[in-house]
């Protein structure tokens, strides 16, 4: 977990160890990917949960239906 978390963007690391509730060196190496899969699983959840995008049209309306 080490090695996984030194090649993380200052940002990232800055993340985890707050979800950690401090630091991420506190927490043994099952509880760490434990923590790393949720917030995986949530990224995913939060992209792909936003629902099938409406096509743009055009709605045509003549006299009878206007």
């Amino acid at each position: 977990m080490q090695h996984f978390t030194q090649g993380l963007r200052a940002q990232a690391r800055m993340l985890l160890d707050a979800s950690a509730g401090g630091s991420l060196k506190n927490k043994d190496e099952r509880e760490a990917k434990k923590l790393v899969e949720a917030m995986a699983q949530n990224e995913y959840k939060v992209l792909n949960d936003r629902g099938a995008k409406k096509k743009a049209g055009m709605i045509e309306l003549d006299t009878q239906t206007a």
